[in-house]
C-alpha cells in the first residue's frame, strides 16, 4: 500500500518554487509575498500589453504582432528569471541535504526527474505547433515528416532536458554531521 505524501496543495508550492525541505511559516510567508508582488506584476503588464495591442493594432498590424511576440517573450523567459532571482535572494532554495550513502542514488533520481522534464518539454512543444498548423489551417500531421523541425524539437528537448537534470543534481549536498556527535567522538 502506498503512503500519503501529505496534502496535494503545499507540495505543489514547494515543487513550484523549488522548496527543499520542510514548508515552514517563514517560507510560506515568503511565497506569498512573492506570489503576490508577481501576480500584481503579472496583471499590470497584462493590462498595460492588452491596451497597447489594442491601440497598435488598429493602426499598425505588423507592430501589434510583434508586440506580442515580446510580451510572450516577457511571459515565458523574463518572468521566471525575475522569480528564480527572488526565490535566491530569500533563501528559499537551499540545498537538499542526503546522507553520504545516498547521495548517488538520489543525483540519478535527480537527473531521471530532469530528462523526464526534457521529454514532457518536447512532447507539449510538438502539441502546441502540431495545434498551431491545425489553426492557420494546415495540416498538423506534416510536422511529423519534416526532419528540421524534428531535430530542432529533439535538441531543443534534450538541452532543457540537461539544464533541468543538471541543476537538480547541483542542488544535493552530503548532510552534516552535527557537532555535538563530533565533539560526542572527540571526548
Amino acid at each position: 500500500m502506498k503512503k500519503s505524501k501529505g496534502p496535494l496543495w503545499p507540495r505543489f508550492i514547494k515543487r513550484f518554487y523549488g522548496i527543499n525541505g520542510a514548508l515552514d511559516e517563514y517560507r510560506e510567508q515568503e511565497v506569498n509575498r512573492i506570489g503576490n508582488k508577481l501576480f500584481i506584476l503579472l496583471f499590470l503588464f497584462e493590462f498595460i500589453s492588452t491596451a497597447l495591442t489594442f491601440l497598435l493594432s488598429t493602426v499598425w498590424k505588423k507592430s501589434a504582432e510583434f508586440f506580442l511576440y515580446c510580451n510572450a517573450f516577457f511571459i515565458i523567459f523574463i518572468l521566471p528569471m525575475v522569480l528564480m532571482t527572488m526565490l535566491t535572494n530569500r533563501d528559499l532554495q537551499g540545498p537538499f541535504e542526503v546522507p553520504r550513502d545516498k547521495l548517488e542514488i538520489e543525483r540519478q533520481k535527480a537527473k531521471k526527474k530532469g530528462w523526464l522534464s526534457g521529454v514532457v518539454f518536447t512532447i507539449f512543444m510538438l502539441v502546441f505547433n502540431m495545434f498551431s498548423k491545425w489553426q492557420e489551417g494546415e495540416n498538423p500531421f506534416e510536422i511529423l515528416f519534416n526532419p528540421l523541425f524534428l531535430s530542432i524539437l529533439i535538441f531543443s528537448g534534450f538541452i532543457f532536458g540537461a539544464v533541468m537534470g543538471s541543476m537538480a543534481a547541483s542542488q544535493l549536498t552530503l548532510k552534516r554531521i552535527s557537532t555535538l556527535f563530533i565533539r560526542v567522538l572527540i571526548f
